[in-house]
């Protein structure tokens, strides 16, 4: 693996960092607003109609797979953690609790990549955006849906490697196991999940659920 240079980068960080106040609430509470993020995507959908429901829900159920496919790479990679071996921190996961990929890192950027994906679609409602203000809207919406979910994801990263509790390499692989299932859920399901969604969108009730006004 790359053990090596990450392990350097590694003890170079946790010298400066591992006692460091306010990591841990860095790396938790990142995902939880993350969350809280995809939560206010799939509210704001209901307006887009079938294509952005069904892309929402499609993200939600692969930030799911996104976690379970980075817990199936580490128990079978079960690569030690730095605080196991080369470093004492406050709160080391317990023996068992393998180090790679990093879970928190995959499920932050698979949550960012969801807000990136189905965000965009969720808010742009055709006819509510006067065209004076369409540049200016589309920044908004760039820097709420696309760079402070990223950022977010990038802190989660960046203060599970401060905290002592992940290499490097941990972390850049969660990022990609995150991002990726995502993508490819969205890349995939998307299309079907939106025939789906307007079918049963012509049940009243499932309608009304799932829809902010009728079709």
């Amino acid at each position: 693996m790359l053990r090596g240079p990450s392990e350097s980068l590694y003890l170079a960080v946790t010298a400066r960092t591992a006692e460091l106040p306010g990591t841990e609430l860095v790396a938790e509470g990142g995902v939880l607003v993350l969350v809280a993020w995809c939560a206010l995507v799939a509210w704001r959908s209901r307006r887009g109609g079938p294509p952005a429901v069904a892309t929402t829900l499609v993200a939600g159920v692969g930030a799911v797979a996104a976690y379970a496919a980075s817990e199936a790479v580490k128990s079978l990679v079960q690569q030690p953690r730095g605080c196991w071996e080369l470093v004492e921190v406050a709160h080391c996961p317990a023996a068992g609790d393998w180090s790679f990929p990093s879970n928190h890192t995959a499920i932050a950027f698979a949550l960012a990549t969801a807000v990136v994906l189905a965000g965009a679609p969720a808010v742009r409602v055709p006819g509510a955006v006067p065209a004076r203000h369409a540049t200016r809207s589309r920044t908004r919406d760039l820097a709420v849906w696309v760079v402070v979910p990223a950022l977010l994801a990038v802190a989660v990263a960046a203060a599970r490697v401060a905290q002592g509790v992940h290499f490097p390499h941990d972390v850049v692989a969660g990022a990609a196991v995150g991002v990726a299932v995502v993508v490819a859920a969205v890349t995939v399901l998307a299309g079907p999940a939106t025939t789906a969604v307007a079918a049963a969108c012509r049940v009243d009730g499932v309608r009304r659920v799932l829809l902010a006004r009728p079709s």
